[in-house]
């Protein structure tokens, strides 16, 4: 019995062994299908290992190659060409056009075109032919690469094999990235054969780049005739005619194909530049009804347009609102739109940028140190210059912005000290180069801000300094800087420094006066009780051939002939603007009817009441040619009544005035 349970067991073991091979090999084949299916790569290759070399499976080696070719690691690539050298002598399978391609789509993705070109030549060794589809991703790699002699040459080298859409498409999108215009447009006059809605995109696109309308009508025209288009073709012919707004919105309408972000982005474009920003709006609004997220560009495009309409407000609302992240780029937008904010924009600008600050770049970092400097903000500029600066070579707009930003905190000892630093610099021919601008800037600040007494003379004197300074390194002061000393000197009541400055001037052998600076020169005069130098600049500036007097000169001189007891030499002035056909505005009618009411006694104010009767219009009464009344005249003629102690009667109709004001 135990021999013949032996017998028995070694009758049956080879017939076990078989189907335990039989079902192993089933298995195993079937752990690649399920891997392959699913896209796990990583199993098909451990699969891979343990595949039988009989009863093979071959459309599913050929799924295998598909998925090792479509791999962007380059351990997979190395299996892909493992199972390609194996298959002959593992699996008894010549490689198929098919599997060589996808080693030559690899092989250029990898190792770049001349490994694809070789595995081509293998493939044709190997009795394999290369068919379109090898010559087209052969071309595709050349593209990628920018070889264009290459991929001419495999042009040539198709023989009898047909060219499609897609080998002309490559060849066009090469001529088109390697900036050969004519050529790509010979190429397709002369040998493109086969066209689609790709290859018209192309060259209606190159011919937007290249200015040649003739193309682009082409072109543009045989995409109408299209029965299909695409986005990409749509956003093209879009941007061809975003020269006409309403042929472009006309054209989207029509053509009815899905938008994306960049369709919008060229119909906003397309708007704003031409001014049509109410369009501009409603297509925005559109963008956001159709769900499509505004972008950088989106918002790029709108802020654009803000900073042309000098539209900070707008701007920095479009920000507030952004479902994204502001960029760099925006951000450097909005920091130079700064120049004309009010502080009150500033300082709302301030607050929206400061999260972001670290992304503006070099340029945007400087502006924003300007903003700081502006509002006085000595520690947050510092700051920034310590962060940017220190890194990156700062020049001579940071540094104004940095020591500003100290004038403007009333930190005036910690500003000279870095203007002495920089001074000393300059004239060592250091790395920074003190220029007008720099010193005109803080000059301004110095003399423009109003600050408390106790500094006012402190600034002035600062002031001074830095145009002493100024003159002495041969940095030539503009009509700006005088401009702003004079208008200091006459602030502070400093007639010593008014005459200072004015000599300067007298000596300034580049210097031209114009009648801004005649101007400030008066008023200056004016302020400190000098109506006599008032008057004898004022018949300098009447004499000029060069420089002529302008509405501000004339009420500056009649408001120092009646401050300073001129009444007589205010009428003759009047009285010769009038003859010589001056056209006076409202302004100077207030500063003459002041001017008169000043002269002792009544005289002079009958005389501006008969003026303002005679010469300007009252509301409701306008008439041509005269100036209007206004509230300023009324208030001026009123107070001088009170003070004149005037009758009654008088005083009742001139408030029955400023009613009807």
């Amino acid at each position: 019995m135990h021999s013949g349970r032996a017998n028995c067991s070694l009758t049956f073991y080879p017939s076990f062994f078989k189907i335990h091979m039989s079902s192993s090999h089933h298995s195993t084949w079937a752990a690649l299908r399920k891997a392959v299916n699913r896209g796990q790569l990583s199993q098909a290759r451990s699969a891979y290992e343990s595949l039988s070399t009989t009863d093979v499976d071959r459309p599913l080696l050929r799924r295998l190659v598909r998925l090792a070719g479509s791999s962007q690691r380059r351990a997979d690539y190395d299996f892909l060409k493992r199972v390609l050298e194996e298959m002959p002598r593992r699996f008894q399978q010549r490689p198929s056009p098919m599997e060589y391609n996808a080693l030559v789509a690899a092989s250029g993705q990898h190792e770049g075109p001349e490994r694809a070109r070789g595995v081509m030549e293998e493939m044709k060794r190997a009795g394999v032919e290369p068919n379109l589809y090898t010559y087209n991703l052969l071309l595709n790699c050349f593209k990628k690469h920018g070889e264009l002699a290459a991929a001419e040459t495999l042009l040539k080298a198709m023989g009898p094999i047909e060219p499609d859409a897609v080998t002309y498409n490559t060849l066009l999108q090469l001529w088109r990235q390697t900036d050969e215009g004519d050529r790509l447009f010979a190429f397709f006059r002369d040998q493109v054969k086969v066209a689609d809605v790709y290859t018209y995109t192309i060259v209606l696109d190159a011919a937007m780049a290249y200015d040649a309308p003739e193309q682009g009508q082409r072109a543009f025209e045989a995409l109408l005739k299209q029965p299909k288009l695409d986005t990409a073709a749509m956003n093209t012919m879009l941007r061809y005619k975003s020269g006409d707004v309403e042929a472009c919105l006309a054209l989207y309408r029509r053509l009815r194909c899905r938008p994306d972000q960049k369709t919008f982005n060229i119909l906003l474009d397309a708007c704003l530049k031409q001014g049509e920003d109410a369009q501009a709006m409603r297509v925005y609004e559109e963008m956001k009804k159709k769900r499509i997220r505004p972008d950088e560009v989106t918002y790029g495009t709108l802020i654009d347009a803000k900073k042309r309409a000098c539209d900070l407000e707008g701007a920095l609302e479009l920000l507030e609102e952004m479902e994204i992240e502001p960029s760099g780029r925006i951000l450097n937008r909005l920091v130079s739109m700064a120049k004309e904010a009010t502080t009150e924009q500033l300082e709302r600008l301030a607050r929206t940028i400061e999260p972001y600050e670290s992304r503006l770049d070099r340029i945007g970092s400087n502006a924003w140190m300007g903003i700081m400097a502006r509002l006085g903000r000595s520690e947050k500029a510092q700051a920034v210059y310590d962060r940017v600066f220190r890194q990156r070579p700062p020049d001579v707009v940071t540094f104004t912005h940095l020591t500003l930003a100290y004038i403007n905190d009333d930190r005036l000892d910690d500003a000279l000290d870095i203007y002495r630093v920089l001074r000393d610099d300059h004239r060592h021919q250091g790395r920074v180069k003190l220029d007008a601008p720099f010193y005109s800037t803080l000059i301004a600040s110095l003399t423009s801000l109003k600050k408390s007494e106790r500094t006012a003379s402190e600034r002035l004197q600062m002031a001074l300094r830095l145009f002493g300074d100024m003159r002495s390194l041969g940095i030539q002061p503009s009509r700006h800087t005088y401009t702003a000393l004079l208008h200091a000197s006459g602030q502070y009541g400093d007639g010593y420094v008014l005459e200072h400055v004015h000599g300067l001037i007298k000596v300034d052998l580049f210097l031209d006066p114009d009648t801004a600076l005649y101007n400030a020169l008066m008023d200056a005069y004016n302020r400190t009780g000098d109506g006599q130098t008032v008057l004898d600049l004022w018949q300098q500036l009447m004499a000029s051939s060069e420089v002529a007097v302008d509405p501000a000169s004339v009420s500056i001189v009649l408001d120092s002939c009646g401050h300073n007891g001129y009444p007589e030499r205010a009428r003759s002035i009047w009285r010769e603007l009038k003859q010589a056909g001056f056209e006076l505005n409202a302004n100077n009618y207030n500063s003459y009817v002041e001017c008169l009411c000043r002269s002792a006694g009544r005289e002079g104010w009958d005389q501006a009441l008969a003026l303002v009767k005679q010469e300007m219009s009252r509301p409701g009464r306008y008439r041509p040619n005269q100036p209007r009344m206004e509230a300023k005249t009324v208030n001026t003629l009123l107070g001088f009544a009170r003070k004149k102690g005037l009758e009654k009667e008088v005083m009742e109709e001139l408030e029955s005035w400023k009613k009807e004001l």
